[in-house]
């Protein structure tokens, strides 16, 4: 009895340290080479707006997460680092929106990185998108970017 106890525990020490909720960078700053305009950084609000929505869809996809006090990599755990590579807003009400963010993810376990990704989306504005305005367009872009790195972070091995 004893020894089968012991076996139990010993294959369960590898999950031990994933107990905790996934960490999340707490703002996906934009990188030092990323190409973003000057009214967009000041405007929409994106390095907050993107670490949230994928907060969001992490837990809606059953993986509990929250945001990391800070964008240092962890030593334990698991940590997702997010950066915002580029947004572009171009176009208006009347010739049609044609917004576009792009964001990295890299995926850590215990202060190693294991998995990255590049992830893109544009929109162009939606029903009535002529009527929204750009950073509520780039808002929707960041959305469906926190489900897009959400899927990919969830078909990770060990998730």
């Amino acid at each position: 009895m004893k020894a089968s106890l012991f076996a139990l525990l010993l294959a369960l020490v590898p999950f031990a340290g994933f107990a905790e909720p996934m960490l999340v960078s707490p703002s996906a700053e934009y990188g030092p080479a990323s190409s973003v305009a000057d009214n967009i950084k000041r405007e929409c609000t994106l390095p907050a707006a993107q670490a949230e929505s994928v907060v969001a869809a992490l837990n809606a996809a059953g993986i509990e997460a929250q945001p990391a006090g800070s964008a240092d990599v962890p030593a334990r755990g698991r940590f997702l680092q997010l950066q915002i590579d580029s947004a572009v807003s171009a176009g208006n009400a009347f010739s049609g929106h044609r917004k576009q963010v792009t964001t990295s993810a890299r995926l850590f376990e215990n202060g190693r990185q294991v998995a990255e990704t590049t992830k893109t989306r544009d929109s162009g504005g939606g029903v009535f998108g002529g009527y929204r305005g750009s950073c509520s367009v780039l808002h929707r872009c960041t959305n469906t970017l926190g489900k897009d790195i959400a899927a990919w972070v969830k078909s990770q091995p060990g998730m």
